[in-house]
């Protein structure tokens, strides 16, 4: 596999300036560095892959859809109603995780509204881990990475370790993964120090990792298809194989957010079929080595909630089942602008396009009931099946949408027929208003004020 021999041949730049112990571990190993460069010989990164636990990609499963958390790692919102985009603040990234908590599409917490602009914490990064924890009870999947400019003191390994030692120390778990924290390679072919950082606070503090390469063809990775996904693979196994060598067992997963870029614009192409077939051709190689990999849906390029967004929605989150034997795609509902941006209105029509395909999937039940001649022939006397027939089997056979305007033209122009934006504002609305704040004890709580922003912070 020419992956392979990338990284055994060509190396992947592990950026550290003291080395460390990892280097001096690895290259006791037998793995060649020059610098911060390092050469995997082919029998450490199958030993690293024999380490590695496996995903059985045989056992049957329904096909479904779901949602990891909105917007991903969006710095910029849309406003719905005026058009006009602004960084993110503490007031969107608390009502993202009040319509997180208020849908069972969801089964992740992130940061989704990344580094708002109004974070008084000390710590910006342990900052937004913490209200991860402080407004959600889901499974903290973390996106989001510590930098420079996030962490006290621009210190990113200790302010990204003190956050994960905070989620241990909120559940007090300390012998398995409480959380996931996704690192994302810098192409072409390297991890810079502010993902390396990241990295080893995770492996250190025992926390599951996710790689998530994030190229642009003929940009910073290979103008083909193909070549991208091999470049891409070949960074992922360059840091599975950093990870595995010295901890084997740890959790490691996989994702790909790679695209062609446009060539017109130098920008990403995410919205897009090929962000799709990128995704679908790192999964089979994954899958072929039964590393566990996650596809994702939902993609936009637009910067408004329109047949663009809608589209787009579409077909990324339904395509990657025709181009690949994915049985789960995994969506960021609301994001526009190639991860740039985020939208309430888009995540709303998002989660109604995840319910539609999920029915999609679900198919129809072939089992005939064997009453059907005796409720035909009860039909046929009452001359309609509205009162002879179960409501229970027409909500398992259909899908009745509450936004989407299934009215017809009876009444179209009348107060009972609200425009689609208002109709999904309130929506939001409704949820935010069963939103209920996870319990919490004292002892977490006060773990967590030492943290929150202030205007977070218990009362």
């Amino acid at each position: 596999m020419q992956a392979f021999a990338i990284v055994e041949n060509v190396g992947v730049v592990f950026e550290n300036e003291n080395g460390g112990d990892r280097y001096n571990a690895i290259a006791r190993r037998g793995a060649p560095v020059e610098g911060n460069r390092i050469f995997f010989p082919r029998h450490l990164l199958e030993e690293a892959l024999e380490t590695t636990p496996k995903t059985d990609y045989s056992a049957p499963a329904q096909k479904r859809v779901f949602a990891a958390n909105p917007f991903g790692n969006a710095p910029f919102i849309l406003d719905d109603e005026t058009g006009e985009t602004r960084r993110c603040e503490i007031a969107d990234a608390v009502q993202l995780y009040k319509v997180g908590e208020t849908s069972a599409l969801y089964e992740c917490a992130n940061p989704g509204c990344s580094d708002p602009v109004d974070n008084d914490a000390p710590d910006k990064f342990i900052a937004q881990v913490a209200m991860a924890l402080r407004y959600s009870a889901k499974y903290p999947s973390i996106g989001l990475r510590a930098t420079g400019g996030s962490a006290a003191n621009g210190d990113v390994y200790s302010s990204a370790r003190r956050a994960f030692l905070l989620v241990r120390e909120f559940h007090d778990v300390w012998d398995r993964p409480v959380m996931t924290q996704s690192v994302c390679p810098n192409p072409p072919l390297a991890y810079d120090r502010e993902c390396l950082d990241n990295l080893r606070a995770a492996i250190d503090e025992q926390q599951a990792v996710s790689l998530v390469p994030c190229s642009l063809g003929y940009m910073t990775g290979p103008e083909s298809i193909m070549g991208l996904v091999v470049h891409d693979f070949a960074m992922s196994l360059a840091g599975l194989a950093f990870i595995q060598l010295t901890a084997p067992g740890h959790p490691t997963s996989f994702s790909s957010s790679s695209t062609i870029s446009n060539i017109q614009t130098m920008q990403p192409n995410f919205g897009s079929a090929e962000a799709v077939f990128v995704q679908g051709i790192f999964y089979e190689l994954c899958r072929a080595l039964k590393l566990p990999c996650v596809v994702s849906g939902t993609y936009g390029d637009g910067t408004a909630v329109d047949y663009q967004a809608g589209m787009e929605s579409v077909l990324t989150t339904m395509l990657p089942f025709s181009v690949t034997e994915v049985n789960e795609v995994c969506c960021y509902p609301g994001l526009l602008a190639g991860f740039a941006c985020g939208s309430f209105h888009k995540a709303i029509l998002d989660e109604e396009t995840m319910n539609y395909a999920n029915r999609m999937l679900r198919g129809v039940d072939p089992t005939v009931d064997h009453r059907l001649q005796e409720q035909l022939v009860e039909g046929r006397d009452a001359g309609s099946f509205l009162y002879t027939g179960s409501m229970d089997i027409y909500r398992r056979d259909n899908y009745l949408t509450r936004i989407f305007n299934k009215r017809g033209i009876a009444q179209a122009g009348t107060e009972e027929s609200l425009h689609l934006g208002q109709q999904v504002q309130q929506v939001i609305e409704d949820r935010l208003a069963v939103y209920k704040s996870p319990e919490r004890s004292a002892a977490q709580r006060k773990l967590l004020q030492a943290y929150l922003p202030s205007q977070c912070r218990y009362q």
